[in-house]
């Protein structure tokens, strides 16, 4: 083989060297845009916020006031472990982190955190038990489960359906008490106007 040949062959290899596409990595579904999240975080709650409005602050006193305290709260803390198991279900193979409590990961991993970050986390995880009757104090089963996960949907462990029926009877106790009240208030508030006008 001539000179000439092996330039031209090598020049022919070096080509399709350089012809051959590069691979190029492909993109993690699980990576969004901070807007994005904050997008589907934020739609998330406002739509499920009118629900429980609508559920604690309605259904809920009305059936504890005409049902009783303990009659109308054991049909409520029914309906409220159906309702939020059959959500946890469904937010766990929906994989979408709407609740936002991966935020709280995304924090921690901060190469600079500022001071309000390391204060957040620093809470959330000093003391879990507070954090977990706060949280049944002001959401409910779901929200209180889902918060504890972390953003994470590896599958519903036995750990995680604990957690889930403790936050039930904590969050069910409290709020069958304010639903009494609430619907004790208004009746009484109601009689007060119907009789002033009368």
């Amino acid at each position: 083989m001539s000179y000439s040949s092996a330039s031209t062959v090598d020049m022919s290899a070096n080509e399709g060297m350089a012809a051959a596409p590069t691979a190029t990595a492909a993109p993690n579904p699980r990576v969004q845009l901070p807007w994005l999240r904050l997008a589907q975080i934020g739609t998330g709650h406002a739509v499920y916020g009118s629900f429980n409005h609508f559920f604690d602050f309605v259904i809920y006193p009305y059936v504890v006031y005409t049902q009783g305290v303990i009659v109308g709260g054991a049909l409520m803390t029914l309906f409220s472990l159906l309702q939020c198991a059959l959500l946890l279900i469904v937010y766990e193979r929906m994989g979408i982190d709407w609740v936002g409590s991966g935020l709280l990961a995304d924090i921690a991993r901060k190469s600079q955190p500022s001071w309000l970050d390391r204060l957040v986390v620093w809470v959330t995880h000093r003391n879990t038990a507070l954090t977990f009757l706060v949280l049944c104090a002001v959401t409910d089963p779901f929200i209180v489960t889902a918060f504890f996960r972390r953003g994470s949907f590896d599958g519903l462990r036995a750990r995680d359906w604990q957690l889930f029926f403790a936050s039930v009877l904590a969050c069910n106790l409290y709020w069958i008490f304010v639903a009494d009240l609430i619907a004790h208030v208004f009746v009484a508030s109601w009689q007060w106007l119907v009789g002033l006008i009368g």
